[in-house]
C-alpha cells in the first residue's frame, strides 16, 4: 500500500514527519525557512482551488 506524505485541506498541510525533517536537514537546520515555504505551498495549493 503507497504511503501518503502530504494531505492538503482548506487550511491545513498534514505533513508526513520524515519530510519535514529532511526538509529542515536539507535547509541545514533552519526550520523558517522550512516554514516559509510551507505556508506559500499551502499558498498555492489554496488560489489552484478556487
Amino acid at each position: 500500500m503507497a504511503k501518503q506524505r502530504m494531505i492538503v485541506t482548506d487550511d491545513q498541510l498534514l505533513i508526513d514527519m520524515e519530510l519535514l525533517f529532511n526538509a529542515i536537514r536539507e535547509a541545514n537546520g533552519d526550520w523558517e525557512k522550512v516554514e516559509k515555504e510551507m505556508y506559500q505551498y499551502l499558498a498555492s495549493v489554496q488560489a489552484m482551488a478556487q
